[in-house]
């Protein structure tokens, strides 16, 4: 049998990939780890839902800003809640990041569904027609359909022979399956899977990349693959799945490198070390949303206990809402305070200064606030008793009940 012209121009498309135990492993296990910790933690269904959609949108803005799209993703949230219209010229920006979005959507949807996916050719083609469904393109490209012209990257790489294409597609799905294969079994055990299902996004991305079997939008296709494969591990939180998309585009010229490095090598290694240290990195940073998120809901709950025994009223209310407003991180003048928000404003409407210094005052006395310099922070540091270092203060909660006979964890 001859040799497939694949096998001269690109001899690193081997399939081939030995894990080592070695730094990656030891990231992989943290990212695994991290994974864990967000699956188990807790969200009020409405938290939950607003952190889905701004991960949802963070991934779309990134996989299209890496192939030139310039919107952002504060544009974006205003064009999904009709506050924004683009201008003509402009559509286009709008319509490439709807696909993606629409595409992780499915995403979302199947996994939640059925965690096992079996990945085909016509399962990648499907999304590659999707992520370019209304856009003007060349007349060389057909959404989901492969090229048949030798493609360019940039300057200096060139994908597969286009003879070899529908070869090396199936090649590279059987072997993704092969990667996800101990999915299909539910005794698999969470870290198997994760690694399994990581390590198949991430040589899947690459490999895709490698082959360019479309016209256009490969970039994205690849992306596409790699957090479908992530979301369906059955271990990966949907909102984790598209994370490396973030961490590509903001390393952007890192990421082009690396792809570089992997063919002139032919060795994925560093490819996978680069992704799992940023999926690590993105993961730390999400987690602090996640924290962040839930220190909010903690402190709305203990500023209402805290009023449980104020005397209720017009008063209580402003306080309340006062020591809620208050913004952490830079302090807020005395004399800014009525200008906070418009509920504040209107409760101070009628009211003299000196009001609202009997209120920051009270605030103060119940420890809800603290000041610096001249300027008032709310004192959500209070709650922190568990911190490393952090000593408990007395908060006028409620006594813990009595359990007779039962002892204490010291005795």
């Amino acid at each position: 049998m001859s040799p497939r012209r694949y096998e001269e121009s690109h001899p690193w498309i081997t399939f081939h990939y030995d894990p080592h135990f070695d730094q990656t492993s030891a990231l992989l296990g943290e990212a695994f780890s991290k994974c864990q910790h967000l699956a188990g933690t807790p969200l009020q269904p409405g938290l939950a839902t607003r952190l889905s959609s701004v991960y949802l949108v963070k991934g779309a803005v990134a996989t299209t800003a890496i192939e030139g799209n310039t919107l952002t993703e504060a544009e974006v949230h205003e064009l999904l809640d009709h506050r924004k219209q683009l201008p003509p010229s402009q559509k286009y920006l709008q319509q490439e990041v709807d696909n993606v979005i629409a595409a992780l959507s499915r995403i979302d949807a199947s996994a939640k569904q059925d965690r096992t996916l079996k990945i085909t050719p016509g399962w990648i083609k499907e999304q590659n027609a999707r992520i370019q469904a209304g856009l003007e393109l060349a007349d060389h490209v057909v959404p989901g359909e492969y090229t048949d012209t030798p493609l360019a990257v940039g300057s200096v790489y060139r994908g597969a022979p286009p003879g070899d294409i529908p070869h090396l597609m199936e090649r590279l799905c059987d072997w993704l399956n092969v990667w996800t294969g101990p999915l299909q079994d539910p005794n698999t055990p969470a870290d198997i899977r994760f690694f399994q299902s990581f390590f198949a996004a991430v040589l899947g991305h690459l490999y895709l990349a490698w082959i360019h079997p479309f016209g256009d939008g490969n970039g994205r296709t690849a992306r596409i693959l790699e957090c479908a494969l992530l979301a369906h591990s059955g271990v990966v939180p949907w909102v984790s799945s598209n994370l490396l998309s973030d961490h590509y585009n903001r390393t952007r010229t890192r990421y082009y490198q690396k792809l570089d490095e992997a063919s002139k090598t032919g060795n994925p290694r560093n490819f996978v070390a680069y992704s799992a240290q940023g999926f690590v990195d993105m993961l730390r940073e999400q987690i602090a949303d996640v924290q962040l998120m839930q220190r909010r809901t903690a402190w709305v709950n203990f500023v209402h206990h805290q009023f449980q025994n104020e005397p209720a009223g017009e008063t209580q209310q402003r306080r309340r809402m006062l020591a809620l407003t208050l913004e952490p991180g830079m302090p807020t003048p005395a004399r800014e305070i009525r200008r906070l928000n418009v509920d504040l404003a209107a409760m101070y409407a009628r009211k003299e200064q000196k009001t609202v210094t009997r209120d920051l005052n009270h605030l103060l006395n119940m420890r809800l606030i603290r000041r610096i310099g001249n300027g008032y922070l709310p004192n959500i540091e209070v709650m922190d008793a568990f911190l490393p270092g952090a000593q408990a203060q007395p908060v006028g909660l409620p006594e813990p009940p009595e359990f007779p006979n039962q002892g204490t964890l010291f005795d």
